[in-house]
């Protein structure tokens, strides 16, 4: 098995001999690209002169790419896999991403959130605004269908080109979220059975969860996510639909963040225990999220009545 650094010098030195001819005056440039919790090493292939043979090209990460050469150690084989993958994405790319194009994403730019902390990178490089220990940032969507969801990052650059501020940009993103990807909530032993790929039917439910009909309000824990699935967090953003959730419970809530894609949100009363609370999301973060998907090792308050979310301090939770 090659080394990261062995495989690294190996790509740049031989991609360009994986490609078809019209690739022969191009040349390989390497970035780092920030992502969410992490920076990556990006590589795009472009033209040394101008060539309308060559299209806007994905951009590959080194990282990524090791990872795939490690499950079969073939070095060929996955280099041959990214040609066909280059040449593919070259014909449905666009040929400029132009401000009229950029026009026409207005209506599909949506909120992300992401641990301030831990993005600082990317936070230097787009628009954004502070919510508690986290950050908003934008997206605008490209595709969004039954095969899944793409869109790219709204950076400064991105938003100075659509003539957008951050305040505008909070102000679309507040429509287009909810009505891109509306909001749903289900009990946690609907999502489990979703997740296990089995009925949630009542009566499927009821034979793994026993309880399920007999427990209180306060004692229901919640999901809240979207119907994609996809960045569902942001549910945090909208006191309404934690609200609505808080009023089936009956009390003032504690939200966990479960990852980037949903959240959990229980009662205060019937789960006082602030520090076990904190223990679980630490733990489930370390444990069963992937780094790219963690949202936070925090703790969150909802107060029912003013409607209103706030993080709990670390000290507060220990001193519970």
């Amino acid at each position: 098995m090659l080394s990261y650094k062995e495989f690294k010098d190996r790509v740049l030195d031989e991609f360009l001999d994986y490609l078809p001819s019209k690739y022969k005056d191009c040349e390989i440039k390497v970035h780092e690209v920030p992502k969410v919790n992490k920076v990556l090493t990006g590589i795009v292939i472009v033209p040394k002169k101008k060539n309308k043979k060559v299209s806007i090209m994905p951009t590959f990460y080194l990282e990524r790419l090791y990872e795939q050469y490690l499950e079969t150690g073939n070095f060929e084989s996955m280099m041959q896999k990214q040609a066909v993958y280059l040449e593919q994405s070259a014909k449905l790319a666009p040929k400029d991403l132009c401000v009229n194009s950029l026009e026409e994403y207005k209506s599909r730019i949506v909120f992300q959130l992401v641990n301030t902390l831990e993005n600082v990178v990317l936070l230097s490089k787009c628009p954004h605004r502070n919510f508690e220990d986290l950050s908003v940032i934008y997206r605008a969507i490209t595709t969004h269908n039954s095969e899944g969801v793409s869109g790219f990052l709204v950076t400064s650059d991105v938003a100075e080109s659509m003539k957008l501020t951050e305040e505008q940009l909070y102000k679309l993103a507040l429509k287009n979220t909810r009505r891109m990807f509306p909001f749903v909530h289900m009990r946690i032993e609907e999502m489990m059975m979703k997740i296990i790929g089995a009925d949630d039917n009542p009566e499927s439910i009821t034979k793994l969860f026993p309880e399920y009909n007999n427990m209180s309000p306060e004692e229901c824990v919640y999901v809240i996510t979207n119907r994609s699935q996809f960045y569902g967090s942001s549910a945090l953003l909208y006191p309404e639909v934690l609200g609505r959730v808080a009023d089936k419970i009956g009390s003032d809530c504690y939200v966990l963040p479960s990852s980037l894609h949903e959240i959990i949100v229980l009662s205060a009363n019937a789960y006082s225990d602030k520090e076990k609370l904190v223990h679980i999301v630490c733990g489930t973060n370390e444990k069963h999220v992937r780094d790219d998907e963690k949202l936070s090792d925090s703790l969150y308050y909802f107060d029912i009545k003013e409607r209103s979310i706030r993080r709990i301090k670390a000290d507060d939770a220990v001193a519970s």
